[in-house]
């Protein structure tokens, strides 16, 4: 078996809570068909402790923000030489910037993949992160803006880009959506065309998805904790569960992760995933 199959992933994605004040048609939060649950911080310090990653993703399927505990926790996380970031919606930075912006964070992304989110109340809460992060000389917390791209919302492109440039917004990302199907990875050559053609003309800065694998980025190079502990293939595969890192420990959870991966262009859902 490849070295690569017991490798460490460098990215830990653990999930804060999955609670979360909006009701977003795409969202597979829907599915999951779970209670609102928030990790207690005594788990968060245990996996942190015992996590041998570089970089801390704290979102999943809630929204970051409702943990009261979520500055305490990226300062944690920074003091042991992690760089963290997390995904917003943004609804509720008001009254928590000066926390996030004294906590170490690295990086913050603004999550948009519906183009009726760009109110003026989610742009001016943006915009007003970012004031204050200039009003302090900070360079970090780097901002981005975040659109899933998915069949109905191309309008989100220059949207995100306008906001971008208004706000002062460090990088517009765009990444595939769930499933993205075999149609849509056909197109997409002619998607991310029109992306940079658009940023071009706003001269903003735009990331694009990497090229599709098999095992694929997020499974190579992502560690997906939920708020109980257990860990997934990644986050959109939470229905398979490859063990509890607080009860089982990362040694196990890395030796499921191997036998996952022998298996993974046989899985129904793996297999026919372009994301």
């Amino acid at each position: 078996m490849s070295v690569q199959n017991y490798a460490i992933p460098p990215i830990l994605q653990l999930e804060p809570t999955t609670a979360c004040n909006l009701d977003c048609p795409f969202c597979l939060r829907r599915s999951l068909n779970r209670s609102e649950e928030y990790i207690s911080f005594d788990d968060f310090q245990h996996i942190i402790n015992k996590s041998r990653s570089r970089y801390l993703t704290l979102h999943g399927w809630g929204e970051p923000l409702l943990h009261p505990d979520l500055p305490a926790m990226i300062r944690y996380a920074t003091e042991r030489k992690f760089s963290v970031n997390f995904t917003t919606n943004a609804t509720l930075l008001p009254g928590k910037t000066k926390a996030l912006l004294d906590s170490g964070l690295d990086a913050i992304a603004f999550s948009f993949p519906e183009a009726q989110q760009f109110t003026p109340v989610i742009t001016g809460n943006v915009a007003g992160f970012i004031q204050e992060r200039a009003a302090r000389k900070q360079k970090l917390p780097k901002t981005y803006i975040n659109i899933a791209l998915m069949e109905g919302n191309p309008d989100c492109i220059e949207k995100g880009l306008d906001l971008a440039m208004t706000s002062g917004v460090d990088v517009v990302n765009f990444e595939r959506s769930f499933p993205w199907t075999e149609t849509q990875a056909k197109t997409e050559k002619h998607l991310f065309s029109r992306i940079k053609t658009a940023a071009r003309k706003t001269g903003c800065t735009v990331t694009l998805p990497p090229s599709h694998t098999n095992p694929c980025p997020l499974l190579r190079l992502t560690l997906f904790v939920r708020t109980n502990g257990d860990v997934a293939p990644c986050c959109y595969r939470a229905d398979t569960c490859l063990g509890n890192i607080v009860r089982d420990g990362l040694p196990q959870i890395i030796r499921n992760r191997a036998q996952f991966m022998k298996t993974i262009r046989s899985d129904p859902v793996c297999r026919t995933c372009h994301v």
